[in-house]
């Protein structure tokens, strides 16, 4: 092999390496959202942590009730597990939340480790001041062995009060970089940002989506930083489901 060709191949590999490691691998990363409706594979096996869909609170014309969904209420093998409850609104009735403690302590009864309630809410960054104030009202009703959670808009750091922030009564923040089945463009203009919070925080990634793995390494510098969590996907329509 003649060096011109050896040094073409050299590029090629790292080319095809540059463009891996631009691609969420499930496999490679320590916890999931494991979604209502979405096929575990066996991606999964090495999880650590998996954040499991359990039901909506929704808002319907006369009431606002909890729709239950996802997985039903088995012995897991995961390490670890974070219930994950999607909030569409703010005004919840009192039942709702003895509710959902209910469910966590079902799914603690049958020999798994909860960690605690991760609450999905897309509050909007002008609406953090409320959404703090309803957070601390829902921790004062979980038991306190259970921690609470929360998704998060990438925007929140870049453009909010990360003193608010920096205050919300929760154990942890994952912050979204994608939107369906999408990564955000240009979402590592917002990492930088992250930078200021003082709270443990994680970056949510989508399976098979974009990342910029440079930008994300800069997180690694904050000692609040605790890792990536991705968002597993049934494969788009017309497309095989292959385990991986």
């Amino acid at each position: 092999m003649g060096a011109k060709t050896q040094i073409l191949l050299v590029a090629a590999l790292l080319s095809g390496q540059a463009q891996a490691a631009d691609i969420v691998t499930a496999r490679e990363h320590p916890a999931f959202w494991l979604w209502s409706g979405v096929k575990a594979s066996d991606a999964l096996q090495e999880a650590q942590t998996v954040y499991l869909h359990q039901g909506e609170v929704l808002a319907r014309p006369n009431e606002v009730v909890f729709q239950r969904l996802g997985l039903p209420v088995s012995r897991l093998t995961f390490p670890s597990i974070w219930l994950t409850v999607r909030f569409t609104t703010l005004e919840v009735p009192p039942a709702i939340v003895p509710r959902i403690v209910r469910l966590m302590q079902r799914w603690q009864a049958a020999g798994n480790q909860v960690v605690g309630l991760q609450v999905d809410f897309d509050a909007a960054t002008h609406q953090l001041t409320d959404y703090a104030r309803f957070l601390r009202a829902l921790r004062q009703q979980l038991p306190p062995e259970f921690s609470l959670g929360v998704t998060g808009l990438l925007d929140w750091a870049k453009t909010g009060d990360v003193a608010t922030l920096n205050a919300l009564a929760v154990d942890e923040l994952v912050i979204q970089s994608y939107q369906g089945r999408h990564t955000v463009e240009n979402y590592q203009a917002y990492l930088p940002a992250l930078s200021r919070l003082r709270i443990p925080f994680k970056l949510g990634l989508v399976q098979d989506g974009k990342r910029d793995v440079q930008a994300e390494a800069q997180l690694q510098r904050s000692p609040w930083y605790r890792g990536t969590v991705v968002f597993m996907l049934n494969p788009a329509r017309g497309q095989a489901f292959a385990l991986r």
